[in-house]
């Protein structure tokens, strides 16, 4: 062929894919058109889900933030950030490599659309602990998915709960899920073992959110424990299991924590409880 001839071939190649993006794209419109919305309509929409998510979370990943809005490729994120909805800050560690915090107008947005209004302390990114990112981000994951499995239908973040205030007899659970029947389930994510006093109190704390009253029902239908251990979810189902002890601890006259009583957990607690283990 001469050279002439191929760069016909190509430009033929070059506009027969130009024609195929411009029929996709009108394929898309006539879609959106059909549900009475149009692009800007849902990318507005698209840019709430997130302001939302994240003023609920408190900060969230450009990862989450693709899985949210249903988008196969990254820098939608950035894009929300140069119109000045959201703040990327790089973390310490490298992993993941930054979060995403509101700005004054993303929070501003925020308070507008959400029914409830929540104290959002992260509108300074640098109150951010660090140390807790993988945790919270595996909380976000675990609770997007379920989202998008549809095996729940509704979710309560931490500062949520908070609005109901702090029960001290009871476990503040890291995410709250509940089902299409209603079940309400606390959410722990532990990836570090408790010991003595601090296990002592995750358990009982447990039982005392399953547990009802003749006037009052439990908080909770059941809790689930995610991990990426093992080891920590093999110590945990030894410790609810029916005959297990556990103690209540009290201050000495020293102000030392010692143990004060210990019984058996509830017979009925290890049903109660169901344990996850998640690839690292």
């Amino acid at each position: 062929m001469t050279q002439n001839t191929n760069k016909k071939i190509e430009q033929v190649f070059e506009l027969a894919k130009d024609l195929y993006k411009k029929d996709q794209l009108a394929e898309a419109r006539a879609s959106l058109a059909a549900k009475g919305k149009s692009p800007r309509d849902i990318g507005n929409e698209s840019r709430l889900k997130v302001i939302l998510w994240i003023y609920r979370w408190g900060y969230t990943t450009s990862t989450i933030i693709q899985m949210l809005v249903s988008r196969t490729s990254g820098g939608y994120a950035n894009k929300l950030c140069v119109q000045g909805w959201l703040l990327q800050t790089k973390t310490a560690s490298g992993v993941p490599t930054a979060f995403y915090t509101l700005t004054e107008q993303g929070l501003s947005e925020a308070e507008c659309y959400s029914q409830v209004l929540y104290h959002y302390k992260e509108i300074n990114p640098y109150k951010v602990e660090q140390l807790t990112i993988r945790h919270n981000i595996l909380a976000q994951s675990s609770t997007l998915n379920s989202l998008n499995a549809e095996t729940i239908i509704s979710h309560e973040t931490e500062r949520m709960l908070i609005i109901d205030g702090d029960k001290s007899d009871q476990k503040r659970p890291d995410v709250v899920w509940t089902t299409k029947s209603q079940l309400r389930i606390g959410i722990e994510i532990e990836l570090s073992a408790k010991w003595g006093r601090d296990l002592d109190e995750f358990i009982s704390k447990i039982a005392h959110g399953l547990s009802s009253l003749e006037d009052k029902p439990s908080s909770y239908s059941r809790f689930s424990i995610i991990s990426d251990s093992p080891a920590i979810i093999d110590r945990y189902k030894e410790a609810v299991k029916p005959g297990a002890l556990v103690s209540t601890w009290k201050k000495s006259p020293r102000n030392h924590w010692v143990q004060d009583k210990t019984e058996p957990v509830p017979d009925w607690l290890a049903s109660k409880i169901d344990f996850y283990l998640i690839k690292k």
